[in-house]
């Protein structure tokens, strides 16, 4: 084709940062536009007021052209990866330099020693060094490159309106006593009311929070490898034992404790999540958020059987009453020694314990096929066309068995959270009646399940378990950053710079760290984000790949 061709000469003569810039700016104004073009057309085809032609027309030509924003994430992507190619060249320099004095350094030191006298360096190792250091030098360079890039590119994306940091407020409305259909197959109750203390607002605030954590789990997985793929291949003793076992199971184990910090956080702290995050959750478990906010009161001491409650209890279980068709009695703690269970499977697994989990199981089966169906689908669909076509048959096979599979995975998670709340408030009783009720409602019963729930991605196979673990690690630190972080740093305008200044830090060293790596060790990036990276950095200079630092 002309056009390609002619495209290719330009980049070609072009400068080599220009074709980096242009594949990054394209991923990331497809990360951009496809989710908001998607957004559009769904609410067009589900909103039960018909929007006409010409409005659906212009809110999808909005959605198109928002991508070309100049501080939007296209950009930002197309500086951070065509940004570090520009900057590898200019920073090479003293890079080479101040490498080279620290060699020297390590040498005098040596040499001081007595231990370089003791070493004689052949002509064939001498060569091999130089090597080496060269080698060493272009890493380097890049990884100063593309952390300044990296800072630049987040810079750009937070000095967006849509990015910038909001205010901090001093009270947060109460959302869980208004389910929102779109979200839960509850229908609406009461409108939500502010909450009188801000004990659910964040201490920490960024629009960015979440890219950056995401890079920061990124960084830190890629190092790791790196670490392991250095270290000798059998290692004597305990030491050796407990390295072999994180590295075939350390992916089980971050998923299953990511899982229970992010369901307890669900639980009880919703806030400490992202937004979106939890709507998911919420829609998925399909539970009533008026049932959530009751489980809260309970852990509070708010909701205690044998005592009166005060108004937004009570308001919240005649909510609860109304919706399951029962009288207040069997939900006011007053009046109850214990909510029947019934009204915990609520309208979607209505029967018995078990029933109720096998009812839930399904439902989040069906639910989940249709997110992993175009999971598994579309990269078959965009990087081995030729062989869905060839073998259309086991193709599809293959793609269906995956999608089940990893529905079978999440279906799993949702019905062994369930299962073990009626397991612990339930059917402990019924074995044990001398149990008394207040603390398997207010905490154990919830706790149980999110223990267990993570172990549900024992279903996936290896190389899923980790992407699955890796995808699970920033919501978990997200959810943690409050309590790991004392609340002196965070205080006024002084705290506000201080965490500015170290989401800024983290994010470009890990972005660092990650594109280094996609340039000259792309074997140390995992899943998904390795075949991104791999199409940002395309030839980097003519060698795509390049081996960089020696094993």
């Amino acid at each position: 084709m002309p056009t390609r061709n002619t495209l290719a000469r330009h980049l070609r003569t072009a400068h080599p940062s220009t074709e980096p810039f242009l594949r990054a700016f394209l991923l990331g104004y497809a990360a951009h536009s496809v989710p908001a073009v998607i957004r559009v057309l769904l609410s067009s085809l589900l909103s039960r007021t018909r929007k006409p032609p010409s409005q659906v027309l212009s809110d999808l030509a909005k959605a198109v052209a928002r991508g070309f924003h100049p501080r939007g994430l296209g950009v930002a992507f197309g500086v951070a990866i065509g940004g570090a190619k520009w900057a590898e060249e200019v920073v090479e320099p003293v890079v080479r330099s101040a490498y080279a004095a620290g060699v020297a350094r390590a040498r005098a030191v040596r040499e001081g020693k007595g231990k370089a006298r003791e070493t004689e360096f052949s002509l064939e190792a001498e060569q091999q060094r130089v090597v080496e250091d060269e080698r060493n030098v272009k890493v380097l360079s890049t990884f100063v490159g593309s952390t300044i890039s990296s800072l630049v590119a987040l810079l750009i994306l937070q000095s967006s309106k849509a990015y910038r940091r909001p205010a901090r407020p001093t009270a947060q409305p109460v959302p869980d006593l208004q389910p929102d259909f779109l979200i839960s197959p509850y229908t609406p109750g009461p409108s939500s009311t502010p909450d009188p203390t801000p004990r659910n607002s964040r201490r920490i605030q960024s629009p960015t929070l979440d890219l950056t954590l995401f890079l920061f789990v990124r960084g830190t997985d890629t190092f790791l490898r790196y670490l392991y793929s250095r270290a000798p291949p059998t290692q004597p003793g305990k030491r050796g034992a407990l390295i072999r076992l994180l590295a075939s199971h350390g992916d089980t184990l971050v998923f299953w404790l990511a899982c229970w910090r992010i369901m307890f956080s669900f639980f009880y702290s919703p806030q400490k999540l992202p937004p979106g995050y939890s709507k998911w959750i919420m829609q998925l478990a399909r539970l009533d958020p008026r049932l959530l906010q009751l489980l809260r009161f309970a852990r509070e001491g708010r909701y205690v059987y044998g005592r009166d409650a005060d108004a937004e209890v009570v308001r919240v279980c005649e909510g609860i009453a109304k919706a399951n068709g029962k009288p207040l009695a069997s939900v006011h703690p007053l009046h109850t020694k214990r909510i029947d269970c019934a009204l915990v499977h609520g309208q979607v697994g209505a029967g018995t314990c078990e029933q109720n989990a096998l009812k839930r199981w399904v439902r989040a089966f069906l639910d989940c096929l249709v997110i992993y169906l175009p999971v598994h689908a579309i990269p078959q669909l965009l990087f081995n066309l030729r062989r869905i076509l060839s073998q259309p048959s086991s193709s599809l096979a293959r793609i269906l068995l995956a999608a089940s599979r990893s529905s079978t995975f999440l279906a799993t998670f949702v019905a062994s959270i369930y299962a073990s709340v009626c397991l612990i408030r339930t059917r402990l009783p019924q074995l044990v009646p001398s149990v008394p009720q207040q603390p398997l409602d207010a905490g154990l019963c919830v706790m149980l399940g999110c223990a267990v729930c993570g172990f549900s991605v024992l279903i996936e196979n290896k190389r899923r378990r980790r992407e699955m673990a890796l995808y699970v690690a920033p919501r978990a630190l997200y959810a943690m950053l409050d309590d790991l972080i004392p609340p002196s740093l965070l205080r006024g305008r002084v705290g506000d710079t201080l965490s500015t200044l170290l989401e800024r830090l983290v994010f470009s060293f890990s972005a660092g760290t990650v594109i280094t790596a996609a340039v000259h060790r792309p074997e140390l990036v995992s899943g998904v984000v390795k075949g991104v990276t791999g199409f940002a950095v395309g030839r980097w200079g003519g060698e795509r790949g390049a081996k960089g630092v020696r094993r």
